[in-house]
């Protein structure tokens, strides 16, 4: 749950990589600061009930935060999204996590390669007299084998779980629309009015 403070400043970036976008596109963090801002702040139930909350403990606090946060829709809406219309943000997504998953593609390559090799060793074993000393040399190749294995295993595991915790991590840059930002800021408009509105009655009349 975002508070009104928290939003403002969140959407403070928002316009400054809104004013300074050019036509070299956007970075990953870029798309990733305007699509987390959706992202994060699009369940506006959550934020009047934060509200409701502040306005309990420090109404002042709460009229200086949502007239900060009104102060950058405004900015908001003088910038807008036109910019940023022409971005991919699907490519750019796609781009970022490509290498987590080169990483992963690898190591799995390199385990499955460990994997076959000691299946073959394990299977020669099979064929040979235990007290013999090619039974024991090719056991002990065996066993480096397959611990060679097991090491790169865990490691293709590891990469794995890296690659799928950056997908979700920023999954939001690849379903991000530009539309939704317009959308959640004309909304969040309406509530800071409301907050505004609903604090200076109160101020007027205590009771």
């Amino acid at each position: 749950m975002m508070s009104i403070a928290q939003i403002s400043t969140h959407l403070q970036s928002v316009n400054s990589i809104l004013s300074s976008c050019t036509d070299s596109g956007l970075s990953f963090d870029d798309t990733l600061t305007l699509s987390a801002f959706y992202r994060d702040c699009s369940d506006t139930n959550s934020i009047i009930a934060a509200a409701e909350k502040e306005v309990a403990k420090d109404a002042d606090r709460l009229l200086s935060d949502t007239v900060s946060l009104l102060s950058e829709i405004e900015k908001f809406s003088a910038a807008g999204v036109a910019g940023i219309q022409p971005v991919n943000f699907e490519n750019i997504f796609e781009q970022h996590v490509k290498p987590f998953e080169e990483r992963y593609e690898a190591a799995k390559a390199t385990s499955t390669k460990l994997w076959q090799e000691y299946s073959a060793l394990s299977n020669r074993l099979d064929f040979l007299p235990l007290d013999t000393d090619e039974y024991k040399t090719l056991n002990a190749e065996c066993d480096a084998k397959k611990s060679a294995y097991d090491t790169a295993s865990e490691q293709t595991n590891r990469l794995y779980d890296d690659w799928q915790t950056e997908r979700q991590r920023c999954f939001c840059v690849y379903t991000f629309k530009p539309l939704h930002l317009e959308v959640l800021v004309v909304r969040l408009k309406g509530i800071t009015e409301s907050i505004i509105a609903d604090i200076k009655r109160i101020k007027e009349d205590p009771r």
